[in-house]
């Protein structure tokens, strides 16, 4: 037999979860274009003006350090960077939007058949709702064929920015960078997709 204080429980749990959904690390989407093969592609180098606000004339420390981990992912899987003639343009943007998740309170009872008229039970009750403000970062990565200028794979990047994300930023862009090229499957020169690894978490 299910008790008051058995669905109290149950309750709270799951609010607690859903509360903290967004803390074990960033939630990352990609896209691809189907008909691009990606082994043409060995050499790449970042759009002008990439990480800048539209009325921005320099690079933001925040620009700067994306742009430094995002050179190194893709080192790392054999391009090289070349400024002049380069296979890969990269483009990338970052933005945060102060947001808010509420849930309404719940009535919970209406499960005291079990009685059967023999007495008077007592009502059920509510459980509170709550409300939760929170700022979210998304970081956008593109890259596009220098050559037909068109758009061909995209990854994005969604996670609470919280204390511990503000107070280190700098393991904070490797960690989300690290999380979108998780699921770029291509390396330079090879258009056999390698497995993809698993989403690296943001600070807590």
């Amino acid at each position: 037999m299910i008790g008051l204080k058995t669905v109290k429980l149950a309750l709270v749990g799951a609010m607690a979860m859903a509360l903290s959904a967004c803390a074990s690390g960033p939630r990352v989407y990609t896209d691809a274009d189907p008909a691009t093969d990606f082994g043409q592609f060995r050499t790449f180098a970042f759009v002008e003006g990439a990480g800048k606000d539209a009325e921005a004339r320099y690079q933001t420390l925040s620009g700067q350090r994306i742009e430094d981990a995002i050179n190194l992912a893709m080192v790392s899987r054999g391009y090289q960077l070349d400024i002049h003639t380069p296979d890969l343009l990269i483009n990338f943007h970052l933005k945060t939007q102060e947001k808010t998740r509420s849930s309404p309170p719940v009535y919970v009872g209406g499960y005291y058949g079990y009685r059967s008229g023999m007495y008077v039970g007592w009502p059920g009750y509510v459980e509170p709702g709550y409300v939760d403000s929170y700022t979210e970062g998304t970081l956008t990565i593109d890259l596009v064929n220098r050559q037909t200028e068109q758009m061909v794979w995209e990854g994005t990047a969604v996670s609470r920015v919280t204390s511990a994300v503000r107070e280190a930023p700098n393991e904070t862009v490797r960690a989300a960078v690290a999380s979108i090229f998780a699921k770029y499957p291509y390396v330079a020169g090879s258009s056999v997709p390698q497995p993809i690894s698993r989403k690296t978490s943001l600070p807590a």
